[in-house]
This record gives structure tokens, C-alpha cells and sequence, in this order.
């Protein structure tokens, strides 16, 4: 694990933007407790930090695909463009045929004041 932010970086209903070993990462808290996502739609690999933030929920800025910060989950897949909603056949025309899939969450640890993540061994 490697440090990553001080714990009072890392707030509730804010994502934290940093980089751990070049790979761009959003943090929040939910619970108290600290979480870490690679800041990459898994749409097109667009980052995520631009996006609104609402809850526990990261909303793609680019195409409108929801995540849970905490799990990763997809929410809603391809919602639009730029944050103009679109039909539906629109959308299934945007989202490329690809199936949605999950933000890569990241194992965290906070101690002494900071936090610290893991990346995945195939993401460095």
C-alpha cells in the first residue's frame, strides 16, 4: 500500500483527485470510512474527476454513466452527450455495443493520519 492523501483531504460528498504510480485515482468517504476508485469510465476510458458527484454516486461527464464510488457498481449505463440526455436507441449507438462494467475500486487502508491504496497488479 501506498500513500495516497492526508485522511483530511479525503471528505464526504467531494471526490479527491491524486495519482499513485501514473495512474489517476478519485477517493471519498462514505460511512466514515475512506474509498478509492481508478478515475476511468469504463465506457472509454474517460476520466471521471470532471463529473458530478452526488451521494455516492460519480456521473461521467463525457456519456453520462453512473458508478458507486464505494463498489464500483454501474448505475446507468450511457445516458447522453456532455450532459445532454438522449433516446435511448441514441444511447445504445453511443454505449459502442459494450457491456457495462464496473469502476476498478482499489483496497484502502488509513493509519496515522493518512490514507493509502493499492493499485491492481494490471493497472500499473
Amino acid at each position: 500500500m501506498q500513500r495516497v492523501a492526508a485522511s483530511d483531504e479525503v471528505r464526504a460528498g467531494e471526490m479527491f483527485s491524486t495519482t499513485l504510480d501514473g495512474t489517476k485515482l478519485l477517493l471519498s468517504r462514505v460511512d466514515g470510512k475512506a474509498c478509492a476508485v481508478i478515475d476511468k469510465c469504463t465506457h472509454l476510458g474517460m476520466p471521471m474527476r470532471k463529473g458530478s458527484f452526488e451521494g455516492t454516486v460519480i456521473t461521467c461527464p463525457f456519456h453520462g454513466s453512473r458508478f458507486d464510488i464505494q463498489t464500483g457498481e454501474n448505475l446507468d449505463w450511457v445516458t447522453g452527450v456532455m450532459g445532454v440526455k438522449m433516446p435511448q436507441w441514441t444511447c445504445k449507438l453511443i454505449g459502442l455495443g459494450k457491456t457495462p462494467a464496473p469502476l476498478t475500486t482499489l483496497p484502502v487502508e488509513e493509519r496515522d493520519g493518512s490514507v493509502y491504496a493499492q493499485l491492481p497488479s494490471n493497472s500499473a
